[in-house]
């Protein structure tokens, strides 16, 4: 295994982990809204916005580092 897989394993691995508790969360969020706990929903929805940006930043930054790589590659076989 590459380093480069190390840093995507551990990025996918965290982003999942985010997605998991973004995914626990909306289900508590309809749950409450099927009974009418408005109060309950805004707290799970609390931070949402937040995690998912935390998710997206990482998942750009491995596919953009993922492109330069593939560029550089592309560049050393054509010389």
């Amino acid at each position: 295994m590459t380093e480069k897989d190390d840093v995507a394993g551990i990025v996918t691995a965290a982003a999942r982990k985010v997605l998991a508790d973004i995914q626990q969360r909306s289900t508590e969020a309809i749950k409450a809204l099927d009974q009418h706990d408005y109060l309950v929903v805004l707290g799970a929805l609390a931070g949402l916005e937040e995690q998912i940006r935390f998710v997206t930043v990482r998942l750009m930054v491995l596919r953009e580092v993922g492109q330069i790589q593939k560029q550089k590659s592309e560049e050393r076989r054509k010389s």
